[in-house]
């Protein structure tokens, strides 16, 4: 097992501060990630390395990959990719569903080049947009498969570049094989040892994984050797990971959660890793069956974002051996329902461990303690080694002083993970304080015992006449609901307070729920009159970003669409011709266009746009739009 062998309790701040009375260098001889993957292939050559499926049936013979067969195909992708003239410094792009092949891409790019996961289901602009940034030379693609447009949307990604990419292809489940630029036919002509010498430094830049930027294109985040051993370290002692886990492959690979927590930490402690699907915890398939699969595979790691264990919760186990699972276990996202956590624990024993962190942070700052209290509703203590404040900002982005134990402010950290910055250099002044803290624009406090408790996001934050409100008690009390299954709360546009909170809900299947129902109930329920939804909207599905939180930003979109189209209804009259685009904007957070059927119109558009905050366009409608 890398990093530790003996595991002592962490309990609270007082034992983290023990662990940092040995300098974190004492710790951590080697800082080259490559150094651990390489312990963790080589412990046990023989062990199953990967478990993979490419449905989700329970029964069928998995195809498996032992660490013996999986360094060597390592080993020959990186010389692949050498050989086609990847160095230190560059990037290798990869789109790609969870396959085995993506593990190997992934330790490839990392001992060769720079490895830069993509989401695979991005727009063709987005991808273009991308690979233009890094400047990538190297693109390895899942090819034409049935369900899945990555090889299309790449080739029409390509059409935007101004130069020719070297593009390798992967064959995905009933995909067509491409022999003329296959990944595992060119790297099976490679020596299965490395041709190449390349020891890292700690500083060297060891990944470029992209942010899930809400205000427009992804921004790729550059994350270091550094940053990778030091959480792969605290994680292995913050949770006391060891060789005997077996942990699924159900997060999205290229999201920073993923590629550590399912990805280098399961490798370099020598893991099973399931693979119990391409889609991971999309696969509706696989969530039916999800503790078949525990107990077929024995495995130990239970986890999951909050809408997949919101999901587990609804379906409870039905006599399932599930004594594989260990008592704790993490949820990588400060959106876990309280109602949730508790039920896991009730359900099954398992107690869930609220996890804080971001990509620029390189994942976890802050974990509940093993031994400590749960506390639900805290993301828990600062990891060994990391500084979390909660501070005051100026205009200029300058720390103005530190608040008090219980005040609320912005959540900075220090960090050996912490990124050094984008590749984009223009978005780091607004990442960094002048101080050199991370602000990725979190509200929260510190209680005296240093148990972190976010109050939100900044711009998550309702402001309704001046009283800020937290969604998190709005989405609480839907959440107890019997018949709630999700629920994001948002501000809307009011011409008077500013912001109203409303909530948007997704019912459980074959639920019956009013919204009028549902607002009563939070109302009973939420202990601030200005905190209670002014309007419940319930929707067929959620929207889900990538790993599987609800879609705010097009949430408020939708909002602000609703309010801006009743009050132009009201103030144009019935008659009038319009239609309104509400999305997003980089300069301005958010931008409203108001397509008019006529300029005698735009006077009083203005007299009603002019009431809010918001920036807004008008242009003529269009003659095939029928206008609201």
């Amino acid at each position: 097992m890398n990093f530790a062998t003996d595991f002592a309790p962490i309990r609270g701040l007082a034992d983290v501060e023990a662990l940092e009375r040995v300098p974190l260098e004492a710790r951590i001889p080697n800082w080259d990630i490559n150094h651990w993957i390489r312990l963790g292939c080589g412990a046990a050559p023989a062990k199953p390395a990967l478990y993979y499926l490419e449905a989700a049936e329970v029964a069928a013979a998995p195809r498996i990959l032992t660490y013996a067969e999986f360094a060597r195909r390592v080993n020959q992708a990186a010389n692949l990719f050498h050989m086609l003239g990847v160095r230190a410094g560059d990037p290798v792009f990869y789109l790609l569903p969870t396959l085995p092949e993506l593990y190997v891409v992934q330790m490839a790019a990392l001992a060769r080049g720079i490895a830069c996961p993509i989401n695979w289901m991005l727009r063709p602009e987005q991808i273009a947009e991308l690979i233009r940034a890094a400047g990538a030379k190297l693109i390895v693609a899942l090819g034409p498969t049935p369900g899945y447009e990555i090889w299309e949307n790449l080739a029409a990604a390509q059409k935007m570049l101004p130069r020719t990419v070297t593009v390798l292809s992967v064959p995905g489940p009933a995909g067509a094989k491409l022999p003329e630029n296959d990944l595992d036919t060119m790297a099976a002509r490679q020596p299965a040892e490395p041709v190449f010498a390349a020891a890292r430094q700690g500083d060297d830049v060891a990944a470029y994984i992209h942010s899930g930027g809400t205000t427009g294109s992804p921004k790729l985040v550059k994350l270091t050797h550094r940053g990778f051993v030091y959480k792969c370290w605290a994680a292995t002692v913050t949770l006391a990971h060891d060789s005997r886990d077996v942990i699924f492959a159900d997060y999205p690979m290229f999201h920073i959660a993923g590629f550590i927590g399912r990805g280098l930490l399961p490798i370099l402690h020598g893991m099973s890793i399931v693979i119990p699907t391409p889609l991971g915890a999309r696969d509706k398939k696989f969530i039916a069956n999800y503790w078949k699969f525990v107990e077929r595979y024995g495995v130990t790691l239970f986890s999951g974002v909050p809408t997949t264990l919101a999901s587990l919760v609804k379906s409870p186990p039905q006599g399932e051996d599930l004594r594989s699972l260990r008592k704790i276990a993490s949820t990588g996202s400060t959106a876990m329902p309280v109602a949730v956590a508790e039920e896991i624990e009730r359900m099954l024993g398992v107690r869930m461990l609220l996890t804080y962190g971001s990509t620029e942070f390189c994942q976890n700052v802050t974990q509940a303690p093993r031994d400590g209290a749960p506390r639900f509703g805290s993301t828990g203590i600062r990891l060994p080694y990391t500084q979390v404040k909660i501070v005051r900002l100026d205009a200029s982005g300058a720390i103005e002083r530190e608040c008090e134990a219980g005040e609320v402010g912005a959540v900075i950290v220090k960090s050996p993970g912490n990124t050094p910055g984008y590749v984009d250099a223009r978005y780091d002044a607004s990442l960094f304080t002048k101080e050199g803290w991370i602000n990725a624009g979190d509200l929260g406090r510190l209680d005296v015992e240093g148990y972190l408790w976010l109050t939100g996001r900044a711009r998550d934050l309702i402001i309704r006449g001046g009283h800020n409100i937290d969604p998190a008690v709005i989405e609480e009390s839907l959440l107890r609901h019997p018949a709630v299954f999700l629920a994001a709360a948002v501000a809307k546009p009011d011409a008077y307070a500013g912001e109203l909170p409303i909530a948007y809900v997704q019912l459980v299947a074959g639920a019956q729920a009013s919204a009028e129902e549902l607002q009563d109930f939070a109302r009973e329920r939420i202990p601030e009159r200005a905190a209670a939804p002014s309007e419940i909207i319930i929707l067929a599905e959620l929207p889900l970003t990538d790993v599987r939180k609800p879609a705010k930003n097009l949430l408020r979109f939708d909002a602000a669409r609703r309010a801006f189209a009743t009050a132009l209804r009201q103030s144009l009259g019935p008659d009038a011709r319009f239609e309104i685009a509400v999305g997003a904007d980089d300069l301005r957070g958010m931008m409203v266009t108001i397509a008019l059927a006529g300029s005698a119109l735009e006077p009083r558009v203005a007299e009603v746009m002019n009431r809010y905050t918001v920036a807004y366009r008008t242009q003529a409608l269009s003659r095939g739009g029928h206008g609201l």
